[in-house]
């Protein structure tokens, strides 16, 4: 999917999430001694998916995202399903969710040979399946730190193209947070903080919106050209006052990243924090 964070009085028709107004945000390295201590596990898994109800790019991104929650699952020991075939796009919400079991910081994905499957019912035609394989680094988080009390919360799950996501966040102590887009392009950006809407303090009690209610800006959902439907998802961020983070302290160029350079660049921070996946799909406006 792409969105668009805006300001309100400039809404554009379609752009990404991660907005070429804002540079994306990458986190400062740790400092001397707070190398994170997990140990990388390095699996191996299989992904598909049928061109079905999709494009040919839609599937090899979904046989990807299969085979990398497999991945996790796997490193982290909580393998639910050995199914590897997916038919179903919307499924693909599914496989977001396990993005914040553990961190792929590294992969390698390799490309098996194209199969058909052919419907019981013959007089309709093969379907298309795309096969890949990947080896993934996978870390699995060790948090240094007690619970937050930290929720998270998205006004929809399902969007059509046009409506506006606002978020919802509330924590029991003093945190700082983050807002990311893992988009359907298969890239993480920060939405927020951001120079229009820099102040990300989360106060007991308080429940904070983003974006607010004065805010500067808004996040205008659509899905990506010629898609008709978007699985995507946004990555909460929390980490408390004691342990704080400058999240804006180091920027890129403000470009959105690939996601295991994303993750690559999280796990400097992560043994902190508290995070949260709210995975939603994007219909496009027939």
């Amino acid at each position: 999917m792409r969105n668009k964070i805006t300001p309100i009085d400039r809404i554009a028709k379609a752009g990404m999430a991660a907005l070429s107004l804002l540079a994306l945000c990458l986190f400062a390295v740790p400092a001397m001694g707070e190398e994170p201590r997990w140990p990388t596990k390095t699996v191996t898994t299989e992904g598909a998916c049928a061109i079905s109800g999709m494009s040919a790019e839609q599937a090899q991104l979904i046989a990807i995202q299969r085979a990398r929650s497999l991945a996790i699952e796997e490193a982290a020991g909580i393998r639910v399903t050995s199914a590897t075939l997916v038919r179903d796009g919307s499924l693909a919400v599914d496989f977001l969710r396990s993005y914040s079991r553990g961190f792929i910081v590294k992969e390698k994905q390799e490309w098996l040979p194209e199969e058909k499957q052919q419907d019981t019912d013959r007089t309709k035609p093969p379907i298309h399946v795309y096969r890949v394989r990947i080896t993934a680094d996978v870390k699995i988080p060790d948090k240094r730190v007690r619970p937050l009390g930290f929720v998270a919360g998205l006004n929809k799950r399902i969007f059509r193209s046009g409506e506006r996501a606002r978020i919802e966040v509330s924590s029991e102590r003093e945190a700082r947070i983050a807002v990311f887009n893992i988009m359907a392009d298969d890239r993480v950006a920060m939405l927020f903080p951001n120079p229009l809407e820099a102040e990300n303090l989360l106060v007991p009690g308080k429940k904070l919106l983003f974006p607010s209610e004065r805010s500067r800006v808004d996040i205008v959902m659509q899905t990506l050209p010629g898609h008709a439907r978007d699985a995507e998802a946004f990555f909460v961020v929390a980490i408390e006052r004691a342990h704080e983070r400058d999240f804006s302290k180091v920027f890129a160029s403000g470009e959105p990243v690939l996601l295991p350079a994303f993750f690559e660049q999280y796990v400097a921070i992560a043994e902190f924090a508290e995070d949260m996946i709210l995975p939603y799909i994007v219909e496009r406006n027939e």
